[in-house]
């Protein structure tokens, strides 16, 4: 089995290939399309890595960021690394591994991935397990049962809520269509970012993401025709959406626009035959819409000098230890001193 490094977009017959293999991928998501290349957010330069076999199959597909000291593919929330159905594991495993090193040319640097399965192969190819616990597990929905069933597995507050929010008939939810709702959604997402201390993106940023529909979908609720909410989605054609945020005006929480923002979403997601609907983190809003509470992995080698990454994650643990330890009115504090720097 080989490998195919790129770091930009794939030509027609490979994107076409790869596509065909995502048909059988379990748990295949919008950043492990060919597409990831054109995505709007990304952080870094865009890598991806094709392990195929001697007959022109993909095995496997990863993608992710660089720069000049490490290559990153995914998070624990959102593995970017993807087999097909049958494959073998060791072999597609490796091959990954050669692609993603590649991109060194001999320099020394971190090589970090995520998996949505335990991957023993990654270990004997001299790579760190470390499984998600906690903050790191995803939630995540099988959309096989149908919008009825999965209905029924939501917490009974989100139940109450939802149909506490139909029942007052106030809020429309719909796609976000014209300039007039992005500027508003656009406006409510800098307000939102700002009352949370952290950057938000451009107006140009979720223009393009907006306007992807191969890959993506952005609800709104609306109430007397005004945007008080709106959530954004990334999904696969045939396999998994995933949850990618939400903004919202706070004095509209009585209307419940974000529980069935969420419920409109996962009824689209059955209706559209995916198979899986990533809550894309494991807080308790999340945990009320039900699913399975998932762990995944993350397999890492520091091929620097001195091993600096592992040595900057463990005292960036050692003091999160330390900050959690804190009073709550401490914590505050500290936080806000932080966000201002």
């Amino acid at each position: 089995m080989r490998h195919i490094l790129l770091t930009a977009a794939p030509d027609a017959e490979l994107a076409a290939r790869w596509n065909k293999f995502l048909e059988n991928a379990p748990f295949a998501t919008h950043y492990c399309t060919p597409n990831y290349f054109r995505d709007p957010y990304l952080r870094g330069d865009a890598f991806a890595v094709v392990a195929e076999e001697e007959n022109g199959n993909i095995a496997g597909v990863l993608t992710g960021t660089w720069t000049r000291d490490k290559a990153i593919s995914g998070l624990f929330v959102r593995p970017q690394t993807v087999f097909a159905t049958g494959a073998d594991l060791g072999k597609a495993s490796a091959a990954l591994l050669d692609g993603i090193t590649e991109l060194y040319e001999g320099r020394q640097g971190l090589v970090e991935l995520f998996t949505w399965q335990r991957l023993p192969a990654f270990i004997d190819l001299g790579l760190q397990e470390r499984e998600g616990q906690d903050a790191m597990c995803v939630v995540v929905l099988d959309l096989s049962l149908g919008a009825d069933a999965l209905f029924a597995g939501f917490s009974q507050t989100r139940r109450n809520e939802i149909r506490k929010g139909l029942k007052q008939n106030d809020v429309e939810i719909k796609e976000l269509e014209t300039s007039e709702e992005l500027d508003q959604m656009y406006a409510i997402h800098v307000e939102w970012c700002a009352r949370k201390g952290n950057p938000h993106d451009t107006f140009e940023q979720m223009q393009t993401a907006v306007s992807d529909r191969d890959n993506r979908r952005t609800f709104i609720a609306k109430t007397r025709g005004k945007v008080i909410a709106g959530s954004f989605y990334r999904f696969c054609p045939g396999g998994m959406v995933e949850y990618a945020g939400n903004s919202s005006i706070p004095e509209y929480q009585r209307l419940r626009p974000n529980d069935l923002i969420g419920w409109h979403a996962i009824q689209w997601a059955c209706d559209q035959g995916l198979t899986h609907f990533s809550m894309g983190g494991s807080h308790l809003f999340l945990r009320r819409f039900g699913g399975e509470l998932m762990k995944t992995y993350r397999y890492r080698r520091d091929y620097s000098r001195l091993r600096l990454h592992d040595l900057r994650e463990h005292t960036w643990e050692l003091g999160l230890g330390a900050y959690k330890r804190l009073p709550p009115n401490v914590r505050a504090n500290v936080k806000k001193v932080l966000v201002k720097q």
